[in-house]
């Protein structure tokens, strides 16, 4: 009887064995309606996304398992021929705030990022930001974003270029991605900021090994650096801005000076400043007089920034030659051609500043120098000031100063881009 019944039981095995196995597919299949169990595709789809483009070991904690990735992606990498201003415009999401947005493009036009003096030194509007030091950009509203040289010309637009254009946003379920943090600066987390930064390379060096640029890649960033924590901070001046020597500068007041730099170590864009700090006896020290210099900067762009900050600058005609013929008329009416007019300074004029302009080839390429200087003058609203030929002729000899001392400094930027023939543009009078 036992070996009857053992004959049973194998017969019934492979039943129970098949019953078994439906079971658990089945188990498998509620897990999968119920929510769950997608890890392993939402990995896959995230190393062949954007192209294969996107840094997988950097995003791969961001993968969720509860529900399947959604993925929405376009350009002419992806297919070309196709009409789109894009090279790549992707994005992936795996819910509750956790995804990836990156957008490229080839520029034909100005840089799509503010990148004046002001912009550089003081970004956000003074509210601060972060940078990747050895990478040319800023972590803004739409992310990280970058500006990189592709040499052998990139494809997929009508006009040749040779500027590629990259944004990155990432979200990790924080709300700390270009949102507000937690103190309401509208800044993001560190390492938010960081891991954009890092997609923002990544995709950028995957289109230029693919477009054959020619050029190395970028260099991935390990840290960021918070423009807030080094702005007017003692000891924080950079090596490239050692150059500014305030108490030395014809017309400039007296006491000590500070530094400020980018810290954004680009090889396509520089910006320095120098500034009269206050000391613990700044009490006991006359106020600067009536003009005297308080404030200087300088700084550079190449190729495409320079195009776009010497736009920007247009705009608000604040570049030499603008409104040169109306300047003509009134001098000749006046009598005062070829001589310095006073000049009247309006509280309206926001800080009155004189800049100078130059041009040269550095590291091969077309690039804008301008330095500034700001003189001292407190107004009240509706208020008007007047600066008479010698005050104006003094802000002259300082801004020409400071700009030689710029171009010829052995740490500054001029020196390591080796720029030449160097052509002085003209002056600016940004009080009208």
């Amino acid at each position: 009887m036992l070996g009857l019944r053992g004959r049973v039981w194998q017969r019934r095995t492979p039943l129970v064995v098949l019953m078994a196995v439906v079971g658990i597919a089945g188990a498998v299949l509620v897990a999968r309606d119920s929510g769950g169990g997608h890890l392993a595709a939402n990995r896959t789809q995230l190393r062949k996304a954007c192209d294969g483009t996107l840094p997988y070991r950097d995003l791969e904690r961001l993968v969720g398992d509860e529900r399947p990735g959604e993925l929405s992606e376009h350009g002419t990498v992806l297919t070309p021929g196709q009409e789109s201003r894009s090279l790549l415009d992707c994005s992936l999401s795996w819910g509750d705030g956790h995804g990836v947005t990156v957008h490229a493009e080839a520029l034909v036009s100005d840089v799509p990022e503010a990148v004046k003096s002001r912009d550089l030194l003081e970004p956000a509007g003074g509210r601060g930001t972060f940078v990747a030091p050895g990478t040319t950009g800023q972590y803004g509203k739409r992310g990280a974003w970058l500006v990189a040289d592709c040499r052998g010309g990139l494809d997929g637009r009508v006009r040749p270029t040779t500027d590629l254009y990259v944004t990155a946003r990432v979200t990790d379920g924080t709300g700390k991605a270009g949102k507000a943090d937690a103190a309401g600066s509208g800044k993001p987390g560190r390492a938010t900021a960081l891991l954009g930064f890092r997609t923002a390379v990544h995709v950028a060096n995957a289109l230029t090994k693919a477009q054959h640029c020619g050029s190395g890649p970028l260099m991935t960033p390990t840290a960021v650096v918070d423009t807030d924590e080094t702005h007017g901070a003692p000891g924080r001046g950079l090596r490239k801005c050692g150059w500014i020597e305030g108490s030395s500068l014809p017309g400039a007041a007296p006491g000590p000076w500070t530094t400020l730099g980018d810290h954004q170590e680009s090889t396509g864009l520089s910006a320095c400043a120098g500034r009269r700090g206050a000391a613990k006896d700044a009490g006991e020290r006359p106020r600067p007089k009536r003009w005297q210099v308080t404030e200087v900067e300088a700084a550079s762009w190449s190729g495409i920034l320079g195009r776009s900050a010497y736009d920007s600058y247009e705009r608000e005609g604040h570049v030499p030659g603008w409104g040169a013929e109306d300047d003509k008329r009134s001098s000749e009416a006046d009598g005062s051609a070829g001589t310095r007019r006073e000049a009247r300074v309006s509280s309206y004029s926001g800080r009155p500043q004189l800049a100078l302009w130059a041009r040269s080839v550095c590291d091969g390429s077309a690039t804008y120098h301008r330095v500034a200087v700001y003189p001292e003058i407190r107004l009240q609203d509706g208020e008007t000031a007047v600066i008479g030929g010698t005050d104006r002729a003094r802000l002259s000899t300082a801004a020409r100063t400071v700009l030689d001392r710029y171009l010829d400094a052995d740490d500054g930027w001029p020196a390591s881009a080796k720029c030449r023939d160097t052509k002085v543009l003209g002056e600016v009078e940004q009080w009208h």
